[in-house]
Order: C-alpha cells, then sequence, then structure tokens
C-alpha cells in the first residue's frame, strides 16, 4: 500500500540524521582542534563518494540488477555515511563564513549555509519533477532515479576543488598555534567540560531543543507537506506529483531560500538593534498559533490551488525570521574555540530527535488517526518548545559569560587560546 511504503521510505530517511550526532561531533573536533577547512574538505567528499555509490546500488526486486533483501541494507549503510559526513556540513560552512566577514553583514552571511541547504533540497525536488516530467513511471523506477545520485558526484567534485582553495581565519589560525606550542594533546572541548560543565551543560542542552524545533519546522515545510497534498489528503483532492513537485520546488527556492536572504539582508540593514532572540521567538509563537489554519487550508487540495500554496507559502514567511538569524544566534552562545564541536552536537542532535523524524512521526498520525490536522499540532508543540529554549538561551547570560571568562582566563593559566582585544576583556579578565 502506498501509505505503508510512504512510512518505510520515511524510516529509512531518518536512519542517516541519527548518524549527524557523531559525524558533527568527530568533524568538529577535527574542526576546532585541527582547521575548519580539513572538516569541510572531509564533509564533501564524503556525500560525493556516497551519492556515486547510491546511483549505482542494486535494488531489491526492481529490474535485472536485484539482489533482494541485502539492496535495503546497502542502502541503509550508505545512508548512514551520508549523515555522518552531512553532520559537521553545516556547522563547519556556518563558522567559516562568519569568521571571514565584516561585523555588519554577519547576519546574511551566516545565512547563506542555511538557505543553501534549502536550496539543495530544492534542486532535488526540481531534478525529481524534470525525471517525473520527462520519463515513464517504468523508466523511472528501473533507472531514471539513479540519475539523480549520479548528479551529485560532480557537484561533490566541484565542492572539493573550491574548498582545497580556502584559508583559515588569522584569529582561529593563531588560536591553533597557541594551543600547540603547549598542550598538544588537548582539546578545548574537553577542557570546558572538565572545567565548566555545567554551564557547557545547559547551553548545549537549551541549543539541542532550540535546533530540535528549527530542524523539525524546515523538514517538515521542505520533505512532508509536498507528500501531505499529494499522497495523503483524499485521493479525489491530492494535486499531481509533478504539481506538487513543480510548487514545492518554486517555494523552497524563492520564498524559504530567498526569503531567508532578504530578511537577513534587512536584520543587517535595519534591525540590528532588535535582539536576535526576540525574532526567533516572535517566529516561533506565531508558528505556535497559525500551523492548524495553515494545515486546513492546505487539506483543501485541488479545490483551492491558491489555498495549497497559501498555507505553504505562510508557514514559510512566520518561519523566516528564525532561518535568517539562527545561525548567528547560536555562533554567539560558544566562546569560539567551542563553537564548532558544541554547535555540531546541538544542531545534529536536534535535527536526529526531531527533524528526520519529523516525515515519518507525521504521516504515522496521518494514518493511524485519520485526522489529517494532527501532525500540524506536534509542530506547534515543537515551536512553543523552540520558544522556551530561545528565552532560557537568554536568561542564561551569566553562564555565557562565565564560560567566556574561563576562555579569558585560561591566557594567563592553562590555555592561551584567545588574546584579550578590548577594554571590556580586560575589566573582565580583572573582575
Amino acid at each position: 500500500g502506498r501509505l505503508e511504503e510512504l512510512l518505510e521510505v520515511y524510516g529509512v530517511f531518518a536512519v542517516a540524521f541519527f548518524a549527524r550526532p557523531l559525524g558533527g561531533f568527530l568533524l568538529g573536533l577535527i574542526g576546532d582542534k585541527y582547521a575548519r577547512t580539513l572538516s569541510l574538505q572531509i564533509s564533501v567528499v564524503a556525500m560525493g563518494v556516497s551519492a556515486l555509490v547510491l546511483s549505482i546500488l542494486p535494488t531489491n526486486n526492481v529490474g535485472t540488477y536485484k539482489i533482494g533483501p541485502p539492496a535495503t541494507i546497502l542502502i541503509v549503510i550508505v545512508r548512514i555515511v551520508q549523515g555522518l559526513s552531512v553532520g559537521g556540513e553545516m556547522v563547519g560552512s556556518m563558522l567559516y563564513m562568519v569568521e571571514h566577514v565584516p561585523e555588519k553583514w554577519k547576519c546574511l552571511v551566516s545565512c547563506v549555509p542555511m538557505a543553501s541547504a534549502v536550496g539543495g533540497t530544492a534542486t532535488g525536488y526540481l531534478v525529481s519533477a524534470i525525471i517525473t516530467a520527462l520519463l515513464t513511471e517504468d523508466q523511472r523506477v528501473l533507472w531514471g532515479w539513479r540519475v539523480a545520485f549520479a548528479l551529485g558526484v560532480p557537484a561533490g567534485a566541484v565542492g572539493f576543488m573550491f574548498r582545497t582553495c580556502l584559508s583559515e581565519s588569522h584569529s582561529f589560525s593563531s588560536a591553533i598555534k597557541k594551543f600547540a606550542a603547549r598542550h598538544q594533546n588537548q582539546h578545548p572541548f574537553f577542557f570546558a567540560l572538565r572545567n565548566a560543565h555545567g554551564a557547557m551543560a545547559c547551553l548545549t542542552l537549551l541549543s539541542m531543543l532550540l535546533c530540535g524545533y528549527y530542524a523539525a519546522t524546515v523538514w517538515y515545510l521542505q520533505a512532508w507537506l509536498e507528500a501531505f497534498y499529494t499522497s495523503l489528503i483524499a485521493e479525489e483532492f491530492q494535486l499531481s506529483e509533478l504539481q506538487g513537485r513543480v510548487l514545492n520546488t518554486f517555494l523552497l527556492y524563492f520564498a524559504l531560500a530567498g526569503g531567508a536572504l532578504v530578511t537577513a539582508f534587512f536584520i543587517d540593514l535595519k534591525g540590528q538593534n532588535i535582539a536576535q532572540h526576540t525574532l526567533i521567538g516572535a517566529s516561533a509563537s506565531l508558528l505556535f498559533i497559525l500551523s492548524p489554519v495553515l494545515l486546513w487550508l492546505m487539506s483543501l487540495g485541488n479545490r483551492c490551488y491558491v489555498c495549497v500554496a497559501g498555507g505553504q507559502l505562510g508557514n514559510i514567511v512566520v518561519f523566516l525570521p528564525t532561518t535568517a538569524t539562527l545561525a548567528l544566534f547560536l555562533v554567539a552562545q560558544f566562546p569560539p574555540q567551542l563553537q564548532y564541536t558544541s554547535i555540531a552536537l546541538a544542531y545534529n542532535v536536534g535535527q536526529a530527535a526531531f527533524g528526520g523524524t519529523i516525515p515519518f512521526i507525521a504521516t504515522a498520525m496521518v494514518v493511524k488517526n485519520e485526522f489529517l490536522l494532527t501532525p500540524s499540532f506536534y509542530v506547534s508543540g515543537l515551536a512553543l518548545m523552540g520558544a522556551l529554549a530561545v528565552l532560557g538561551l537568554a536568561k542564561v547570560g551569566g553562564m555565557r559569560r562565565a564560560l567566556q571568562v574561563r576562555f579569558l582566563l585560561s591566557l594567563h593559566t592553562h590555555l592561551p587560546f584567545v588574546s584579550v582585544r578590548s577594554e571590556k576583556d580586560q575589566k573582565i579578565l580583572e573582575r
């Protein structure tokens, strides 16, 4: 049955997300101690190789190139490798760009990796729409699906070529050299766990919850809503696969990815006096209220095409302040020496627990309850969790400052990672 198959697909989809925290942690350790660029090169090579392997995998029971159940095991293994590699990709890109940009444009530049990730998903939907339009169903099942994965191979090669040209920021290179001179075998993350474990635990947990809200909502918008109005509402009201792909691709490119960049641009230009946690909290609060109404609009299906597009667009518009500011807000929570490992851990645990699972959970809710709006209440609950998490992070400034002071003090005691750059830093040291 179509719905049972959809649940199985979303189960395999979620597997890669469970590997992300480990990948993010390992690549974060490399990125914080050795080089951001090294982690970025490892991740893009692993993603390109995974795409190549996926494109040549045998199938379970379709065509002449079939091997039975081992094919399912193989695709799960490759998805795990994908998850490991993607785990450090987003955070590494985010940190690298923030470290190389003037203060005036930090929100816009830190938003670029988030918008690019959405744009990548939109490109996947675009390729799928083209394959759906040009090939018959038999052709898609036999070999057409392989084309989409094969296209990831040259993309990975180009990404690796660009990343071999990157250089580390001066501030980060200086920190690595100072650390290596005295403490070759120590890592700043484990130093923080030993010396400021309470602050680390609190900041990381709240960041995980905030990232969980973001991850669940972004995959709800990217991956699940299209399945909702093409497969899960009553059959006579469903949009066709091609209609769904085209609509979703257009909204992801121009509303979510493009809208996030425009929002970040105006925040840098006009809204620097507005606290980032205020924007994220307002966005989450609106989503908490509006999510059921917007999903009801989409449930009208082909009876009102404008309602379907308007419902998805409404979700996206409400979510834009979160997408535009989340990266910069997370970077501000941790000292530079901890950012890669700590943010990668928080971001990827949130992705694993809430992001990768939301298509499966939302579909299961519709199948088992037969009430189409049930997933929207789940999303509202996650939005409330995000609002409370960002409020908590705004209120624990004392812990954040204590962690930063610990690393400033390391200049004169154990770990000389950071330099005192201003009178404010000097006053903190003296106090």
